[in-house]
């Protein structure tokens, strides 16, 4: 009896264990349906509008470093210049007691002392006569000893006399004397290229020799005139280049 009693209840607690797994079966299935999947959200993101591309920027020529233009240079002034009495000078004029005749007439020579002229006629007779003030230009027309005789111009017929002190006709001797011994030495110069320009011509094959007439000699000075005593800014009788230069543009007279 035990035994059956125990065998049914074996069977109930197997059924009852079947039954739970079932519905426990079922309880899974319904809740794996009930769960709804969420759809998977496509996140859309705004285009955002693609920037611009940078342009290029241009290149910078190589700059090349310019100097400034510079003015030209200004040639250096030349300082005052004056004929001194060398012993070369006092020597040609035996110490101002024989001026050689070629320096006369010497225009521009100023008067330091009023002086008083005789006028003369063509006979030689004086006539009249008149003063002249210090400070004035006249013409060296002669001397004796350290007496000058003067005239207010080269072609006038009034005379005076006035000592040599009182005037700068010896600062007009020395720039007299000095010009000349530049011309002297340009003369010397130019003679000398010449000669040496020949002297060249010489070496080189000689051309074809042509009869040619024969050249008259024309008969030149040696010298040209000198230009007379002005202030180009340094004084009357300066003789540096830069008023030499201005004499020449100026008389057309050698410097």
């Amino acid at each position: 009896m035990r035994l059956i009693t125990s065998l049914l209840f074996l069977s109930f607690l197997l059924f009852q264990s079947c039954e739970m797994l079932e519905n426990n079966a079922e309880d899974a299935e319904n809740n794996q349906s009930s769960e709804v999947k969420p759809e998977k959200i496509e996140e859309v993101t705004e285009a955002k509008p693609t920037p611009p591309e940078p342009k290029p920027t241009p290149q910078k020529p190589l700059e090349v470093e310019r100097k400034p233009p510079q003015p030209p240079k200004k040639p250096t002034p030349t300082k005052p210049e004056k004929a001194t009495f060398t012993p070369e000078l006092l020597n040609a004029v035996k110490n101002w007691n024989a001026i050689p005749k070629s320096v006369f007439p010497l225009q521009a020579v100023t008067i330091n002392k009023d002086v008083k002229f005789n006028i003369y006629s063509k006979s030689g007779q004086p006539i009249g006569s008149s003063m002249l003030p210090a400070g004035r230009e006249v013409v060296a027309i002669g001397h004796k000893g350290n007496i000058l005789a003067i005239s207010p111009s080269n072609k006038g017929t009034m005379r005076g006399s006035i000592a040599m002190d009182d005037t700068d006709f010896k600062d007009g001797v020395a720039y007299l004397f000095e010009l000349r011994k530049m011309q002297r030495l340009a003369y010397a110069k130019r003679k000398a290229e010449e000669s040496e320009n020949i002297a060249m011509k010489t070496k080189s094959p000689s051309p074809i020799k042509t009869k040619t007439t024969p050249k008259t000699k024309t008969s030149t000075p040696l010298f040209e005139d000198l230009p007379s005593p002005g202030d180009y800014g340094h004084g009357k009788f300066c003789i540096c280049s830069d008023c030499r230069t201005k004499r020449l543009a100026q008389t057309g007279s050698m410097k």
